[in-house]
């Protein structure tokens, strides 16, 4: 009666320990979220004026943040190292012709691009 519970504690053990062995395998090579920041679209595709750009650091990090034409030209419109949480950069869309642009962040292990249109 005790060897049939210590094999039957036995055989749980191991089905516990194989899934967790599964699970682990099955998680490699997947990108670790922590180590990215997070940058959200425009309010409107359509911009003008002042507009705010929105982005997330799940660190302390350096963190470029530029705007690019099409011909792939660029506009750096703040560099710098940001704290943990959220940050808003305000830019005047007034400076460029109107068009399509992409913004984005640039981080030492990573760029993130989206794209949005200015109309003056």
């Amino acid at each position: 009666m005790i060897i049939d519970v210590l094999v039957a504690s036995l055989i749980v053990l191991a089905v516990i320990i194989a899934y967790r062995l599964f699970l682990k395998r099955l998680s490699k090579g997947r990108v670790n979220a922590n180590e990215y920041c997070v940058l959200y679209s425009t309010e409107t595709f359509i911009v003008q004026g002042e507009v705010e750009f929105y982005f997330q650091c799940p660190r302390p990090m350096n963190v470029d943040f530029k705007i690019w034409t099409l011909k792939e030209d660029e506009t750096l419109v703040a560099s710098g190292h940001y704290v943990k949480g959220g940050h808003i950069i305000r830019y005047d869309t007034s400076l460029l012709s109107n068009g399509i642009y992409t913004f984005g962040i640039e981080t030492d292990s990573q760029k993130t691009v989206k794209k949005f249109e200015i109309k003056n």
